[in-house]
């Protein structure tokens, strides 16, 4: 296994409130001194509306191996762990064909956001490729209408075999293109970053933790609208609530490198 990034166990935000993007901000960002960073109307209201249009057109599918239960369109890491890594490249390749059919309709919130973070951040950026497998998939497009159980998202700790293990942080970022308007099932982000002697508390067979791990720890609450992207650091450990309506969105993992180069992955 990959010697693990060090990273402050104990709480080590500044302040509770989302940043926006910004060179400095990502850094605080990945360095786990702030809970987040958000784009406020990165995609039109149209532009998310076409999204769902030709989203549920093609259809959802359940994640494989998880309760509560989440429909997604796209393939991931996550599902594959424990198992062959080319299956999940075989998947890949269909899947970036669906979701390229998808964003033809509408725009690449991939792009979009691959593009903001050049532009902000001055480092190249790109989708995460397996010397021997090849691309990735990145873009999900994800219903989480149940809610989530405490977890964590860290490939160094997650899927160690896999070549994305390298990455030093990882985020995700989430695009909002649906949302309950009472009780749109809000993300709860905690100060309280995974580190190994943490594993005591994972709930067997499952990939939840004790809600114990963060007792006595404040969240950071998302308040996305339709449109915005927020992007937080996923080795913390995070839940959704369950959503009174419909909840969609487009996602998937980022990842700095010892190099400076940022990765996204699905």
């Amino acid at each position: 296994m990959l010697s693990l990034p060090q990273i402050a166990q104990r709480p080590s935000w500044a302040t509770l409130g989302a940043e926006e993007l910004n060179e400095d901000s990502w850094r605080r960002l990945v360095r786990n001194e702030i809970p987040a960073v958000v784009i406020r109307d990165f995609a039109t209201p149209e532009e998310c509306r076409r999204l769902l249009q030709y989203s549920e057109a093609i259809g959802f599918a359940l994640y494989e191996r998880v309760e509560p239960p989440i429909d997604r369109i796209g393939t991931t890491v996550f599902e594959h762990s424990g198992s062959s890594v080319s299956t999940y490249f075989a998947k890949a390749e269909r899947a970036r064909a669906i979701r390229d059919e998808i964003f033809a309709q509408s725009f690449s919130p991939l792009e979009r956001l691959m593009g903001r973070l050049r532009k902000a951040v001055g480092t190249p950026v790109s989708v995460a490729a397996d010397p021997t497998h090849g691309s990735y998939y990145a873009g999900l497009i994800r219903r989480i209408e149940n809610g989530t159980l405490l977890h964590i998202d860290y490939a160094p700790a997650e899927q160690s075999d896999w070549w994305v293990a390298q990455v030093e942080a990882q985020l995700a970022w989430n695009l909002y293109l649906e949302l309950d308007p009472v009780d749109p099932g809000m993300t709860r982000v905690y100060n309280r970053a995974w580190v190994p002697a943490d594993e005591d508390f994972k709930i067997p067979d499952s990939y939840g933790y004790e809600r114990a791990v963060v007792e006595g720890v404040e969240p950071f609450v998302l308040q996305p609208t339709v449109g915005d992207v927020y992007v937080f650091n996923t080795r913390n450990f995070h839940e959704v609530a369950p959503s009174k309506g419909r909840r969609t969105t487009v996602t998937s993992a980022i990842g700095t490198l010892p190099d400076g180069r940022i990765v996204f992955w699905s």
